[in-house]
């Protein structure tokens, strides 16, 4: 892709999970991880989940805590179990370390990093309140915890810090971040573009959501909207993903929409298939540091109506207010207002695939070498030996 760099880097990527298609780090990590081998750069993935070339395995746990047990069962997430051993002999022959979440492997690859003389770039994929309110901790200073032991074993032990969003570098800063950022989109791949799709129920106004079917998603919201609705026999809604809520959103459909909706959890050639044959993309989401279905919705020339939320990044992308919305009630207004008005969307379509462009991966993936090369200047000019592995890598 782009092979007038001068040298080719070796990177561990660090990340819990991988292959988990339900989270935007993993699903992130994956896209990134791919194109650094395609360019011919070495990179080995340190995490859980099933052997691969360039992989090196580590064993999975959870907590000794039975809620957060529950909740990160229901999540389909595990932790991975730190060995310094095994990260240690990852680590010897790679330029950086990369580390994508902000838990204990995290916090003990940093840590080992560091005491190696290794430069470490951690991106900032998790919020605090994300953690806290998935487990019922809603306190703020619950949150400021979690954020004060984030910055001691990660964040300010990195020597740079990448967050998706221009909110999420506030975010981060606002907790007591030291290090520098640098704001680098987690993109869109080209698989997601426009396709002559038939709508998959004719005559219906449909609307899509897809995401982890989690607290924080909000799809419960979006249901009672939708059932509040003087439209709502015209309205058919998707709902794609999987997650520790799946069961009472399909009770609540069953209850109000008399089980109207479509839930499922489908590949992503389907997926996008579903964005091209809707015709309103919804996210009601209050906690985000991107949001990358939305990414993906905009690319497949779908509109977005977006929870305007001081915990989201994701109301970034509305192209006006029309496409906002704070609580239940006005979520069924601009429902209805959308319904009424199709031209509009039809417009709105071509707005939102032009507004798409400028997240193209290949920008944010420039932009992430130029990160790499720049932590390996730094630490050539106080260790000189680098100089040695970036000439001959």
């Amino acid at each position: 892709m782009h092979n007038d760099y001068l040298f080719k880097l070796k990177i561990a990527q660090v990340s819990d999970v991988f292959e988990n298609v339900s989270n935007g780090a993993a699903i992130s990590t994956q896209r990134f991880t791919e194109l650094l081998r395609q360019d011919g750069h070495k990179v080995v993935v340190i995490s859980t989940g099933k052997p691969a070339p360039g992989k090196v395995l580590l064993k999975e746990f959870y907590p000794p805590v039975p809620r957060i047990r529950k909740i990160m069962q229901r999540m389909k997430f595990v932790f991975a179990m730190p060995d310094k051993e095994v990260l240690r002999n990852a680590f010897s022959n790679v330029d950086i370390v990369h580390n994508q979440f902000p838990l204990l492997l995290g916090m003990v690859a940093v840590r080992l990093a560091k005491q190696m003389g290794k430069p470490v770039v951690s991106t900032f994929h998790v919020q605090g309140e994300q953690l806290m309110h998935n487990g019922g901790l809603k306190h703020p200073l619950w949150t400021k915890l979690t954020y004060w032991i984030f910055m001691k074993t990660i964040y300010n032990q990195s020597d740079v810090v990448i967050c998706p969003s221009n909110f999420a570098e506030r975010e981060i800063k606002k907790y007591g971040l030291k290090q520098p950022t640098v704001v680098i989109s987690n993109g869109i791949t080209h698989e997601y573009h426009v396709q002559d799709i038939p709508k998959r129920y004719p005559g219906k106004f449909t609307i899509l959501t897809v995401g982890r079917n989690a607290t924080e998603k909000r799809q419960e919201m979006l249901i009672r909207a939708i059932a509040a609705s003087k439209y709502k026999d015209n309205i058919q809604l998707i709902v794609l993903g999987d997650g520790p809520l799946r069961s009472r959103l399909e009770e609540l459909n069953n209850e109000l929409l008399g089980g109207k909706a479509e839930f499922n959890l489908l590949p992503t050639d389907r997926v996008i298939e579903y964005y091209n044959s809707a015709d309103l993309y919804v996210h009601a989401a209050y906690i985000e540091v991107e949001c990358m279905t939305a990414l993906e919705a905009m690319a497949c020339g779908l509109p977005l109506l977006i929870a305007d939320s001081e915990l989201s990044a994701t109301k970034q992308f509305a192209l006006n207010k029309k496409y906002l919305f704070k609580t239940q009630e006005e979520l069924t207004d601009k429902i209805n207002y959308w319904f009424e008005h199709r031209d509009e969307l039809a417009q709105a379509k071509e707005e939102y695939l032009k507004f798409s462009e400028q997240y193209a991966i290949e920008n944010s993936y420039r932009k992430l070498i130029s990160v790499y090369q720049k932590v390996l200047k730094r630490k050539e000019e106080t260790q000189p030996q680098y100089q040695l592995v970036l000439q001959h890598s």
